[in-house]
């Protein structure tokens, strides 16, 4: 009976008493653990998890856009047809699954008064392969006369009929030589004078510049809103690029703003690439974005003109 009186007397607490006593047990736990959390924290953050690393991109899944090919400028699509050269379009070239830059080449050649008179000449042209010739080969036709040199012939026999008739008949008129701009230096002034260029459309081509740090080929212009590919073919053979002039951004020292403004890169790649850095430390090259899947294969086309690792 005094044993239990003594318990008690001495060992009985109230709600409030109890309730104090829990919580000062759980902070009696919570200090003793603490310092085992610290030291597994600080262990982990001092050398990066390459294991999970390596996981995730061994289940990594592809993107849609990686099974485009990087060397798609040689690709031929089941899609063929009999075509002169001399007077194809630039959307018949593309049709025939030759890419942009290739077909903007064949119409260069051509308003430079160029003219493919057996179809070997057409395998000279920059950028198609031999695969891709003996491909389209067969389908190439090719009429005895542009309809440039045909215009030409009428107009001679025309001079040499007024001629005998004792007149003096007009010629032809032959264009002056066109200018040739510099993409990545030129003012709004330099652009308005070109023809097929009015003061809007040459705001659109210096805000683009802007905006992607300069251009690496004039095959970009087709990105720019409202201009047609008749315009874009009849003025790619009066631009040059100066690559030079283009503003790089490195990988491994940039901002935020710098890689999420660009009209390249999205949201989605750039957090991948920033959860790279945090990870791994750095980028060693340029083509570590494509090496561990942090952007799709047409993405790295188009943005590594733009980025160095330094």
């Amino acid at each position: 009976m005094k044993l239990k009186q003594f318990f008690v007397e001495y060992f009985s607490m109230n709600r409030m008493q109890l309730s104090g006593t829990m919580v000062l047990i759980f902070l009696i736990i919570v200090v003793s653990l603490l310092p085992r959390f610290v030291a597994n924290y600080k262990a982990n953050r001092s050398q990066p998890d390459f294991a999970r690393f390596d996981s995730i991109l061994a289940n990594y899944v592809p993107l849609a856009d990686e099974s485009v090919s990087r060397h798609s400028d040689t690709e031929i699509s089941d899609t063929v047809f009999m075509f002169d050269p001399n007077t194809a379009t630039y959307d018949d070239f593309l049709c025939l699954g030759l890419s942009e830059r290739i077909s903007a080449n064949i119409v260069k050649y051509r308003n430079s008064g160029g003219r493919f008179k057996v179809p070997a000449d057409f395998a000279k042209i920059y950028g198609i392969s031999d695969s891709v010739y003996s491909r389209l080969e067969p389908y190439i036709s090719i009429a005895a006369k542009s309809p440039a040199e045909s215009r030409k012939q009428t107009a001679k026999n025309r001079y040499s009929d007024g001629k005998k008739a004792g007149k003096a008949p007009k010629t032809d008129y032959e264009p002056k030589e066109l200018p040739i701009v510099e993409l990545n230096a030129a003012d709004s002034a330099q652009l308005v004078a070109l023809r097929g260029i009015g003061s809007v459309l040459a705001r659109r081509i210096i805000a683009y510049r802007e905006m992607l740090g300069g251009y690496h080929s004039v095959e970009q212009l087709r990105e720019i809103r409202n201009l047609s590919p008749e315009t874009y073919a009849n003025l790619y053979s009066q631009f040059t690029v100066d690559t030079v002039r283009i503003m790089k951004i490195d990988l491994n020292n940039f901002k935020y703003k710098q890689l999420s403004s660009h009209p390249y890169m999205s949201v989605a790649q750039l957090n991948a690439i920033m959860n790279y850095k945090k990870l791994m430390g750095k980028f060693n090259a340029v083509d570590d974005l494509l090496k561990y899947k942090l952007v799709d294969t047409l993405t790295y086309d188009k943005i590594s003109p733009y980025l160095e690792a330094r």
